[in-house]
């Protein structure tokens, strides 16, 4: 076997609050997307998901011809953003190897509470320590072939759910409990148990 030699993915945090506006009764929300890929590891905040599904789309239509070398599809995306999408990640928005995406709204629950540069930190150093993890488990997978299938399964996975599927394994080591709970508590909404499907 041979260890994966990838590098780890870039990881950005961006947030896009044009025309983010509530009542003064309804308590604001905002749409959180996590897209990660080979390279990069991306979370942006939108005012809305028709905003976040059209710059999603952007990406899936300048990525569009890896799709068509590989597989049966149309030789240009769909015009329709959220159908370009569900074309290029699939229903669960992480059926293709090495990419995907999870978006989900979030209500901001204090008035006047903002997403802040803390927040966009905490879910950067949350991604880096997932990756982190994840590239020290392809590490020992190399010298065990179950790992290693393993592996070639959880880099398929949701975050959520490749999460699991090494801590199932004790993968890398024994410490995946506390780093498996630290993640949790740094990004709920992308490593905790009710994000698996």
């Amino acid at each position: 076997m041979t260890t994966d030699t990838r590098h780890p993915a870039r990881v950005t945090t961006s947030i896009d609050m044009y025309n983010i506006s509530a009542t003064p009764t309804e308590p604001p929300t905002v749409w959180v997307l996590r897209r990660w890929d080979w390279h990069d590891d991306e979370i942006t905040a939108y005012s809305s998901q028709d905003r976040a599904l059209a710059d999603l789309a952007k990406y899936v239509k300048r990525s569009w011809s890896r799709l068509v070398q590989h597989e049966n599809v149309p030789a240009v995306p769909p015009i329709d953003p959220r159908e370009a999408v569900r074309c290029y990640y699939g229903p669960d928005g992480h059926s293709r190897a090495e990419e995907g995406y999870l978006l989900h709204e979030k209500k901001i629950d204090s008035v006047g509470q903002e997403i802040t540069a803390q927040q966009a930190l905490t879910a950067d150093v949350a991604a880096t320590l997932f990756e982190e993890v994840r590239r020290a488990a392809w590490g020992k997978a190399s010298d065990d072939p179950d790992d290693y299938d393993l592996m070639l399964r959880v880099d398929t996975m949701a975050p959520a759910d490749a999460l699991q599927a090494l801590k199932k394994a004790s993968l890398p080591s024994d410490l995946i409990e506390p780093i498996a709970a630290a993640l949790t508590l740094l990004a709920p909404e992308v490593y905790g148990p009710s994000c698996s499907a």
